[in-house]
């Protein structure tokens, strides 16, 4: 990239940070010789006990260029950024004292802004390419003013504003006039939505581009990525916004691309402090870390799905599981939960028949009798490990439907569970065939967020895994459950789609198409065969990476069965294959039951149905199916 020209537009502030105390010590010094001292504000007596001064407002945006390698000067100011340090010996600047009380924070600021005058570039300074308009720029109608006046003498050079908190009539002007727009939509700012809406709709610049900055999103264009505002330092947004965008602007006029300067963006926030931002090769560095690990998303698809193996579904929550153990007279402890868990994952023959295995988060965290956790284990045996990030499921109000939980804090978990070893990450959302259910709203709500779930998975890098179930309970027959089916997912699909998900870094996990469990006529093998095998084709792109049919319900011999039909109406543009729970672990609980001494019996009984099911994949060709009793004893059932 090579360097341009910024001016920078903007007034110098002087951040005093003050760590507050909330013992009341009035002593000079406490007993650990540390100094303290107590300030007025607002008629209330603040004592502190630490202080750091930086500079903030148009500062910090020089600060940030100079360190991307971008030549930029404040109006009016010698301020110059050179070798790593900033130097504003001309720049007088307003204070603004930010007091941090824990995870409080108050701003003190001076009653009067400093206005902000416009003084053009000397000739020897030249023409810029940008003017950059910071976000501690006092906006007036004279300033405005000025500013159309030297662009229309500046032939070529672009303007990008950083929108005003609350705007004026002399700030919507200068958001008008802007190529590059920086918005901060904060749900606290009442009116902006409407001043958004307007400008984007009346388009007043063919070519403007806006860059909405949330605390948990940022969105240009069709490029987006996800951070978190959350900070374990004094560092406030009033900082970290700057540093978001004036390094976007640093990379695009620099000729770096809108994704990439997203990208270095949320590096920069998420790595700057006190003490200043990222050098522009760092944030390289960073950013190319971030690129590979988001391009072995379709690497890890084509493990999970085109190995000719299944998933094993071992997410339960530890509430779940704990009824599960007393459907089987089983008692519950935090052992006996390990020692379940670590019969499944210790089952000979499960690396043959299993590329991935999806755990939940307390699984996660949990260690074997050895001291070895669940993801190191199954990683160690080439068995991709996987997580189930939603937080179970909630009653729309009104509406009296399903909705799922766990959108809040969904980015940081991810990165989370990345660093701790999963690969992919599964989301589950249920439809209920009723009186006119699901209707349309649940099924836009929910389709909007798995494709939501799906892009922050993406921007983590861990493939997602969506699981949009269309539940068995009811008496519908096969022809209703083919209509909803159809229409959840090509609802889902949509939403993908204008989300911009990759639908080739994209497992989709489904029910297989039958009649309810309580309908007089059961559908048989053939008829969900054939009817799953119509609804994939009509409703599922043909770039997915793979799809999983889930077992929903259905007893391990049924299951099985409808998977063999599914497989004989093959081929498929995509992998098809199984991403089974109960249908493995029924057997398994009906012949363990706590007991050490079934456990060599109930890992027999989980290999037996493990091989079934991989045979089913191969068209149809299992002649007999193994079925375990709860006696125990082995049966040979005729599919």
């Amino acid at each position: 990239m090579t360097m341009s020209k910024i001016l920078i537009i903007g007034n110098v502030l002087k951040d005093v940070y003050l760590k507050l105390d909330d013992r009341r010590n009035y002593l000079e010094k406490d007993d650990k010789n540390i100094s303290w001292m107590e300030l007025g504000f607002n008629g209330e007596a603040h004592p502190y006990f630490h202080r750091t001064s930086v500079y903030g407002g148009a500062a910090v945006s020089l600060s940030v260029l100079g360190q991307l390698g971008v030549d930029a000067g404040i109006m009016g100011s010698q301020a110059e950024f050179q070798n790593g340090e900033l130097s504003l010996l001309d720049a007088p600047a307003d204070y603004r004292y930010i007091l941090c009380n824990h995870d409080d924070i108050t701003y003190f600021v001076p009653s009067a802004r400093k206005p902000t005058e416009w003084i053009a570039p000397s000739a020897t300074q030249g023409i810029p390419e940008w003017i950059f308009v910071d976000r501690s720029t006092t906006v007036t109608a004279q300033l405005v003013d000025e500013i159309a006046n030297f662009m229309k003498f500046a032939q070529g050079a672009k303007l990008a504003v950083h929108a005003e908190k609350h705007v004026t009539p002399a700030g919507r002007r200068l958001m008008e006039m802007a190529d590059v727009l920086f918005l901060e939509e904060e749900p606290a700012i009442r009116g902006r939505d409407e001043i958004v809406d307007k400008i984007e709709a009346e388009q007043p610049k063919i070519e403007q581009i806006i860059c909405h900055i949330t605390p948990r999103k940022l969105v240009m264009g069709e490029a987006e990525e996800s951070w978190s505002l959350e900070r374990t330092d004094t560092l406030t947004h009033l900082t970290v916004y700057s540093t978001i965008a004036a390094t976007i602007l640093g990379v695009i006029s620099a000729g770096g691309s809108v994704k990439d300067a997203l990208l270095w963006a949320r590096l920069n926030a998420e790595t700057t402090s006190l003490k200043g931002s990222a050098t522009a090769l760092r944030l390289q560095e960073l950013a190319a870390k971030e690129l590979e690990k988001r391009a072995n998303i379709r690497l890890i698809t084509r493990s999970l799905m085109t190995s000719g193996k299944g998933i094993l579904a071992a997410d339960e929550s530890d509430k779940t599981l704990t009824r599960r153990f007393a459907e089987h007279s089983i008692k519950n402890s935090p052992e006996l939960q390990r020692d379940y868990r670590t019969i499944l994952f210790t089952t000979s023959g499960l690396k043959d028949a299993i590329s991935g295995v999806i755990l939940s988060g307390s699984t996660v965290k949990a260690k074997m009798m050895d001291g070895t956790s669940f993801v190191d284990f199954l990683t160690s045996k080439g068995i991709i490990p996987g997580v189930k990030v939603d937080e179970g499921l909630a009653v729309m109000p009104k509406v009296g439907e399903d909705y799922t939980l766990g959108l809040e804090g969904l980015a940081e978990r991810l990165r989370d569970y990345y660093k701790r070893g999963l690969r992919f990450a599964k989301w589950r959302s249920v439809f209920r065939i009723g009186k006119n259910q699901p209707s349309f709203f649940a099924v836009e709500r929910n389709a909007e967020d798995l494709a939501t779930f799906a892009k922050e998975c993406q921007l983590a890098g861990m493939v997602p895994m969506i699981e949009p179930e269309v539940l068995r309970d009811g008496d519908f027959g096969i022809e209703q459950d083919m209509e909803v089916t159809a229409r959840v997912l090509t609802a889902v699909f949509q939403k993908l789609e204008a989300r911009r998900v990759e639908l080739d870094g994209l497992i989709l996990k489904c029910n297989m198409v039958m009649a309810g469990k309580d309908a007089e006529v059961q559908s048989t093998p053939n008829e969900v065969g054939m009817a799953t095998a119509a609804i994939l084709r009509h409703a599922v792109p043909r770039y997915v990476a793979g799809v999983c049919l889930l077992s929903g319900g259905q007893e391990p011999k049924e299951a099985t069965q409808n998977l063999t039909a599914v497989e004989q109406n093959s081929p498929y543009p995509w992998p098809v294959t199984f991403a089974f729970a109960r249908a493995f672990q029924e057997p398994v609980l009906k012949i363990w039951q706590g007991k050490a001494e079934n456990v060599k019996a109930a890992q027999a009984a989980m290999e037996r149905h493990l091989t079934a099911n991989v045979d089913a994949l191969h068209y149809g060709q299992v002649e007999t199916y193994t079925n375990v009793t709860e006696g125990g004893n082995i049966g040979v059932l005729e599919l």
